[in-house]
């Protein structure tokens, strides 16, 4: 007989700050890139959004690494779903990093400049030169790698409702939200 799971301490506030932080812009820029014309100058917000989501994932990882809660596997987890849950964060980052960065190679390649939140004083460098191919394969594998993170982002969206939440019961998705949306702040 498996020993019940054991509940899981909420994370702490920057964590928490970060993931919410994250999920709020990928939606704004997944909205702003289905429906270009939702807002005057969405194409100039969605490459600030962009940057920020790059910036934002750069901070949480080294807030991961250096400040995050270490987790033990649970003994009643499998093992195999526990490096699954580890492979699928780290494709989390991965594509979170990726998607930015091919954005700009983009725009790059389009010979479009490029200024992070606007700014005409923080012009990124040059690393490519005009190519129309070149910029459509780019623009290809943004695709791919949007698409993946969408889909990624949907199991980890199930996984943390349907199995930590309904299956095992063990608190994980209690644990990561934010104190006053907590079944039981108390914890």
């Amino acid at each position: 007989m498996n020993p019940a799971p054991r509940q899981t301490l909420p994370y702490d506030s920057a964590t928490i700050a970060f993931h919410w932080l994250t999920v709020a812009l990928v939606l704004a820029l997944f909205t702003l890139a289905t429906f270009p014309g939702i807002v005057k100058g969405s194409i100039d917000l969605h490459k600030t959004l962009g940057f920020t989501v790059f910036a934002l994932v750069v901070l949480r990882i080294l807030w991961r690494v250096t400040f995050g809660r270490k987790r033990r596997p649970d003994p009643s987890e499998p093992m195999l779903l526990h490096l699954g849950a580890k492979a699928a964060h780290v494709a989390l980052y991965a594509l979170l990093l990726s998607a930015p960065v091919l954005g700009w190679l983009y725009l790059e390649a389009k010979a479009i400049d490029v200024h992070p939140f606007g700014l005409k004083a923080l012009e990124m460098p040059s690393v490519l030169y005009y190519d129309r191919e070149l910029a459509m394969a780019i623009y290809g594998w943004k695709q791919v790698v949007v698409y993946s993170l969408l889909g990624l982002i949907a199991v980890h969206a199930i996984a943390a409702i349907v199995y930590h939440s309904v299956i095992r019961k063990d608190g994980v998705l209690n644990a990561m939200l934010p104190r006053r949306w907590r079944r039981d702040a108390e914890i």
